[in-house]
């Protein structure tokens, strides 16, 4: 697991335990709100980055590979050494899809959704504030999750 995705899914996992827990533990996790807020939009922003990161590591490895004549030989299991049908040129990094990230963004955004509308329904937001919040992040508010 990339360092990108993991922190979100942190993120996301910590959020969403806020949906169906005790109303004093909401509270209180209320009393940080914008800590979350800026933990989210964090997470966001290096999915956001994502690829040009990628591409900056891709192409500096490639550059340096060349540069130098790195060769990374496979590992043979059968002598224990370095395996003779191996060219020596290293792999390159592995790029995560864009359908995992857009994956790991949308379940970001949905368990602060879900936490904001919990603060909503307990009296903690009210309608401008909720608003507010939810365009900060990104996202639209669905009447039927107001009903308190």
């Amino acid at each position: 697991m990339i360092y990108t995705i993991e922190r979100a899914n942190m993120i996301t996992d910590q959020l969403r335990r806020f949906k169906s827990g005790y109303a004093h533990h909401v509270v209180g996790q209320f009393a940080n709100i914008d800590f979350w807020l800026n933990e989210v939009l964090e997470a966001q922003k290096t999915i956001d980055q994502y690829n040009s990161r990628f591409n900056n590591i891709r192409d500096i490895q490639k550059n340096w590979i060349n540069s130098h004549g790195t060769k990374v030989y496979d590992y043979c299991p059968h002598c224990g050494g370095k395996c003779e049908l191996s060219n020596g040129t290293p792999s390159p990094p592995n790029r995560i899809s864009s359908s995992d990230m857009n994956e790991t963004r949308r379940n970001l955004v949905n368990s602060a959704y879900y936490f904001l509308t919990r603060c909503y329904r307990m009296g903690l937001l009210n309608d401008d504030e909720l608003k507010q919040k939810c365009d900060l992040i990104g996202t639209s508010i669905d009447p039927n999750d107001l009903k308190k």
